[in-house]
């Protein structure tokens, strides 16, 4: 395993499990609208595997369909952005006609930073309630994936790579803020219950990465260095105002997309 990141876009063969008519494309614009939409429209079968990279894409724009659903209603071709990202998401029948929802594969590319997107894929997979690499019908997606110039194993190994690069980056910010917090315990200056509650949310951190949880790690280490922000003494701050010292660069972590641990 271990395959290298493509610098430029990640290409993703899934596994669709389930799907309803829970959305609708109207016919004005291509976009995706939730099944209520009261203007002229077509349904639309996006399934588990989109509905929830959609939920996954922080900021994402509304989606709208290069290729619209026809007569059958769970094949389309539907592209997006969010932040840096696109995402375009292709939703084709590969075993028994697509008579079944378990005969739909979904091809993902996406395209923007390496980061972003291991960090995308990452939630993605732990947010799915199955291995988006295991096919229903194996022999008929072995030959699907053949087709595209890839195979079972090779796509498997791409999807666990992504989550790989994801964790470790993750691993690494625990890493550097339990650096911090040492190097502030060993210069002194902060109080020792201070210090606690920092390695306390390093414990939480680190149990939040075990359960594949990206949010509450991020809210966990920026709990931990709010509380190395430690005001100086009473006298100074009496000659020249309330000022905050920063030992060191506090690495920004964006909490806009604040989701339930």
């Amino acid at each position: 395993m271990g395959v290298d990141l493509n610098p430029e876009h990640s290409i993703l063969h899934a596994q669709v499990r389930k799907a309803k008519a829970s959305h609708c494309v109207d016919d004005a614009g291509s976009f995706l609208r939730p099944s209520t939409f009261k203007g002229p429209s077509s349904k639309v079968y996006l399934g588990d595997v989109a509905e929830t990279l959609l939920r996954c894409s922080t900021g994402a724009e509304t989606p709208t369909f290069s290729h619209p659903p026809g007569f059958d209603e769970q094949r389309w071709i539907m592209e997006y952005t969010a932040g840096s990202l696109h995402v375009s998401i292709q939703s084709v029948p590969y075993w028994g006609f697509g008579l079944l929802t378990s005969g739909y594969r979904n091809e993902v590319v996406i395209r923007g930073p390496v980061e972003e997107r291991a960090r995308l894929v990452h939630d993605w997979v732990a947010a799915l309630q199955h291995n988006p690499w295991e096919f229903a019908h194996r022999g008929s997606a072995k030959k699907a994936l053949q087709a595209v110039s890839s195979s079972l194993k090779a796509n498997e190994d791409n999807w666990r790579s992504h989550q790989i690069r994801a964790r470790s980056l993750l691993n690494e910010a625990i890493a550097s803020l339990e650096h911090h917090i040492d190097r502030m315990e060993k210069k002194g200056g902060v109080e020792a219950d201070m210090i606690e509650l920092a390695r306390l949310e390093i414990d939480l951190a680190q149990q939040a990465l075990a359960d594949d949880n990206t949010p509450a790690v991020e809210r966990a280490l920026s709990r931990g260095e709010a509380v190395l922000l430690i005001p100086i003494d009473e006298e100074e701050e009496e000659a020249h105002g309330s000022v905050l010292t920063i030992e060191d660069e506090i690495p920004f972590v964006d909490l806009s997309d604040d989701a339930s641990e």
